[in-house]
C-alpha cells in the first residue's frame, strides 16, 4: 500500500513570518522569499523571488522581486543570473555552459535590499527501473454532477507505474499529455468554463509506486509519465505547509537570510495512451 507523505499536491507562494523581541507577528525586515529549482538534463528557469507578507496584510499575493542580483556556484564557478522577460520574479542563465547534473552541488546566493540570502542543494541521482503496466488506460464519459465529470465509486481502473527505490526515497509523479492539439474527454456543460489542465502533478510519496486513475486525465492521447526523485529539503518544506493553521510557524526552509526553499530534482519518463471506451 503506498505510503503517502501528507502534503498539499502543488506548492503555493510561501507566506514569510517574521518575529521580534516586540511581538511574534511582526517581521524583523522585508525578507526575500525563494522558490528556486533546478532540474538535471535541463536549463536553469526555475528561480523565482518574492517578498515576504506581514501577518495581516491586505495583499494576497506576495510581490515579485525583479531588481535583485543572483547568482549560482558550482564547483567554484559563479554565474549570474538575469531576470526573465516576461515573468517577473523569476531568473534564468542566459549560456550554455552551466549544467545542472546528477551529484553537483550548486549554491544560490541573492543580494537584495543590503542582505544577502543563500542556500544550497545537490542534485539526486537519477530514478531507475521506470516502467508502467499497462501502458494504455481506457476512460468513458459517465454524465455530469455539478459540472464535473462523474466516476463510479468503484472504479479501480489505473495505470500503475513503478520505480526502484531500495532507500526508501522520496519521489513525485506527473502526467502531461503531449498532443499538439487534443481531444478532451469530457465536454462540460454550458456555464461550467472550459478549465481542462493538460499536467498533473501527485503528492510526494516515499515508496517505488504510483497509481494513475481515470481522474487524473482530462484529455484522449499521448501522454508523458515523469517520475522525479526529490531531495529532504523538499518534504520538509510539503509536511511544514501542512500545518495546523492555527499554529503561528514558520515554513520550514533550507535559506539562510531569507525564507522559501532551493533544491534541485531528477528524473526519467515513459508514456501510456489514453483512449475513450
Amino acid at each position: 500500500m503506498l505510503k503517502y507523505i501528507t502534503a498539499l499536491a502543488v506548492i503555493p507562494l510561501l507566506v514569510g513570518l517574521g518575529c521580534t523581541d516586540e511581538s511574534p507577528l511582526v517581521p524583523e525586515a522585508d525578507l526575500v522569499v525563494i522558490r528556486a529549482y533546478l532540474f538535471a538534463g535541463e536549463p536553469v528557469t526555475e528561480i523565482r523571488l518574492t517578498s515576504s507578507l506581514v501577518l495581516g496584510s491586505e495583499d494576497s499575493v506576495a510581490p515579485p522581486v525583479s531588481d535583485a542580483e543572483v547568482y549560482l556556484t558550482r564547483e567554484g564557478i559563479r554565474y549570474a543570473l538575469q531576470p526573465t522577460a516576461g515573468r517577473p520574479g523569476f531568473y534564468d542563465y542566459p549560456g550554455s555552459e552551466l549544467s545542472v547534473e546528477a551529484g553537483a552541488e550548486f549554491m544560490i546566493e541573492i543580494a537584495y535590499l543590503d542582505r544577502v540570502a543563500s542556500a544550497t542543494t545537490v542534485v539526486p541521482s537519477k530514478p531507475t527501473q521506470v516502467a508502467v503496466y499497462p501502458d494504455q488506460l481506457g476512460v468513458r464519459e459517465l454524465g455530469f454532477g455539478l459540472g464535473r465529470p462523474l466516476f463510479l465509486n468503484d472504479d479501480t481502473t489505473a495505470v500503475q507505474v513503478t520505480w526502484a527505490n531500495p532507500e526508501g526515497g522520496s519521489y513525485y509523479v506527473t502526467l502531461e499529455n503531449i498532443e499538439s492539439d487534443p481531444t478532451p474527454v469530457f465536454e462540460p456543460p454550458a456555464g461550467f468554463g472550459n478549465r481542462r489542465p493538460r499536467r498533473f502533478v501527485s503528492i510526494p510519496v516515499n515508496s517505488g509506486e504510483y497509481r494513475i486513475t481515470r481522474r487524473s486525465v482530462t484529455y484522449l492521447g499521448t501522454h508523458k509519465v515523469k517520475v522525479y526523485r526529490v531531495n529532504q529539503e523538499y518534504v520538509d518544506l510539503f509536511l511544514s505547509r501542512n500545518q495546523d493553521p492555527r499554529d503561528l510557524n514558520e515554513p520550514l526552509t533550507n535559506v539562510t537570510g531569507g525564507l522559501g526553499i532551493f533544491t534541485a530534482f531528477n528524473s526519467d519518463s515513459v508514456f501510456i495512451e489514453v483512449v475513450a471506451e
